[in-house]
C-alpha cells in the first residue's frame, strides 16, 4: 500500500453567479479560471474567500481538460460480456462518513457502508484519497474499514495535494487530478519490472472517483460520481440510501469497456428515486436489522433472567 505524495494544486471553475472576496485585501471580484497557471508551490498563495461556504479558493486557474480525455470520453459505450476490474477511489468525510465538527473523533458511518465495501473489495481495486489530514484519515479508516485497511491499494491524504504551508490548514478547494494516480501506478509498475504487479494499466476507461463534491472531479468529470453530502442531518435521520444506489450503479459500470464514455451519457443521479430492486433491498435490510435487534433484545433478556436466578 503506497502513500507517497504527488504535487497538486487547488482551484475552481468560474462561477459568474456568485462573488468572491479577496482574503488579503477584502476586495470583491469574480473568480476566473483564465488567470495564470496552477503553480501553488510558493509559500504564499493569493486566495479568495467564499463567505457562503467558508472556503478559500486560489486565484490561479487549473489546467483545462485534455483533448485526449474528451476524445476518449466521447466514444460510444460498449458493454462487456465479462466484468473488468475497476480502480475505485474513495473520498471519506461527507462521502462514506460524517465526522462531527465539535468532536472529530465522533464518526458516523453512512448507511449501507458494509455491503458497499464488500462489493468493492471483491470486485475492484480500491484506494482512498481524502483532503483531510493524515490523522483524521486514520481515524475514519480505523472506524469503518476494519481489516480492509490492509487491502487498500494506497491511501492519500492532504499531503498529496502539496498545498503551500499558508493553505494547508485552510479550507481550500482541492482538485483531485487522476493523472497523478495513473502516473504513480505506471511508475511503480515500471520500477518493479513485474508485469503481473497490476493486471492492467489504469486510465480513464477503468477508473471511478467517488466524492461528495463535483468540483473536486472537474478535471476528469466523466470519471466522477458526485454523491449527496452525508452531513449532520442525514447522519441523524438514518434514512440515507446513497451507497446502495452507488453500489447498484457500479454493478453496471464494471461491465463497461470505457467507464468515462458510459458516465458521460448515463451519469450517476444522486436525486433519482430508488428503483424497484433498490427499494426491495432496503425493505429486506430493514427486516433483517429488525430481526437482529429483536434477537439481541431476547438475548439480553435471557442474560438478565439468568443472573436474577443465580
Amino acid at each position: 500500500m503506497s502513500s507517497s505524495p504527488h504535487p497538486h494544486s487547488a482551484s475552481t471553475k468560474e462561477d459568474n453567479s456568485s462573488t468572491w472576496t479577496n482574503y488579503s485585501s477584502s476586495s470583491s471580484m469574480p473568480l476566473s479560471i483564465d488567470e495564470g497557471d496552477t503553480d501553488l508551490t510558493s509559500s504564499s498563495t493569493p486566495v479568495y474567500y467564499d463567505e457562503a461556504t467558508g472556503t478559500f479558493y486560489p486565484t490561479n486557474g487549473i489546467r483545462p481538460m485534455t483533448p485526449s480525455y474528451m476524445r476518449i470520453a466521447s466514444q460510444e459505450p460498449v458493454t462487456l460480456k465479462t466484468p473488468q476490474k475497476l480502480l475505485v477511489i474513495l473520498d471519506l468525510n461527507g462521502t462514506l462518513f460524517y465526522r462531527s465538527k465539535n468532536n472529530k473523533s465522533n464518526v458516523t458511518a453512512r448507511p449501507h457502508l458494509t455491503p458497499f465495501l464488500d462489493f468493492l473489495f471483491a470486485n475492484c481495486r480500491v484506494m482512498v484519497w481524502s483532503s483531510a489530514q493524515p490523522h483524521s484519515v486514520k481515524t475514519m479508516l480505523s472506524f469503518g474499514f476494519g481489516d480492509r485497511i490492509s487491502k487498500l491499494d494506497r491511501v492519500w491524504s492532504r499531503e498529496h495535494f502539496h498545498l503551500p504551508p499558508s493553505d494547508y490548514s485552510k479550507k481550500v478547494l482541492t482538485i483531485k487530478d487522476l493523472e497523478f494516480v495513473w502516473d504513480e501506478i505506471k511508475n511503480e509498475n515500471r520500477a518493479a519490472g513485474d508485469p503481473e504487479m497490476y493486471e492492467f494499466e489504469f486510465d480513464q476507461t477503468n477508473t471511478v472517483l467517488i466524492d461528495d463534491s463535483a468540483a473536486k472531479v472537474q478535471l476528469q468529470p466523466h470519471n466522477g460520481l458526485a454523491l449527496q453530502d452525508f452531513d449532520k442531518d442525514l447522519a441523524s435521520a438514518g434514512t440515507d440510501h446513497e451507497l446502495l444506489k452507488v453500489r447498484r450503479y457500479l454493478e453496471k459500470l464494471v461491465y463497461q469497456q470505457n467507464v468515462s464514455a458510459y458516465i458521460r451519457l448515463h451519469p450517476f443521479d444522486s436525486n433519482a428515486p430508488l428503483d424497484k430492486d433498490e427499494a426491495k433491498e432496503v425493505k429486506e435490510t430493514k427486516e433483517t436489522e429488525g430481526d437482529n435487534a429483536h434477537g439481541k433484545e431476547l438475548d439480553d433478556l435471557a442474560r438478565r433472567l439468568e443472573k436474577s436466578t443465580v
